[in-house]
């Protein structure tokens, strides 16, 4: 299987996760861009920091992708990657977060990801991956994943007989 498929049977299993669970959705696409930002851009920040311009001139979908990259990006590779990185550190943190900054956390990485799609096949699934975020913003987030976490573990404890809550 190709890398374009796996990633757009990925993409569809995380839409059908932020249809039919908002909540475990929200927590996953937070993390993923999370993940995302740290184990990809990060380590190709440190490691290899030529492998950014390489990106958008490997096979864009569109022209003008390959002019930036080859004009602009290729002037401080490891600053773009790192711009990238922090880009996708504040959307995830957004996106556990609550209330209206979950939301722009969401259209943050909808723009994200519709803005890479260009980049190359194996970026063409991204929509669907968009799509997921879009399902996300038919409902409101009034706590963070940190407060929806707390309210799931006991908060009643027994220490010494005593009862604390």
């Amino acid at each position: 299987m190709t890398p374009m498929i796996v990633f757009l049977v990925f993409s569809l299993l995380v839409l059908l996760l932020c249809w039919l669970k908002p909540d475990a959705g929200r927590l996953f696409v937070g993390l993923y861009f999370l993940v995302m930002a740290l184990g990809v851009n990060g380590v190709l920040v440190l490691t290899n920091p030529a492998q950014f311009v390489a990106l958008g001139t490997d096979a864009p979908v569109v022209p003008l992708y390959r002019w930036a990259f080859e004009h602009v990006v290729v002037l401080a590779p490891a600053l773009f990657g790192l711009l990238a990185a922090a880009y996708e550190i504040g959307v995830g943190l957004l996106i556990l977060s609550k209330g209206e900054r979950v939301r722009w956390g969401l259209w943050g990485g909808i723009v994200f990801l519709l803005g890479i799609t260009p980049l190359g096949v194996w970026t063409l699934a991204n929509p669907v991956l968009a799509l997921a975020l879009i399902m996300l913003l038919r409902k409101r987030y009034e706590g963070s994943v940190l407060d929806m976490l707390r309210s799931r573990t006991p908060r009643d404890t027994h220490v010494a007989g005593v009862r604390r809550r």
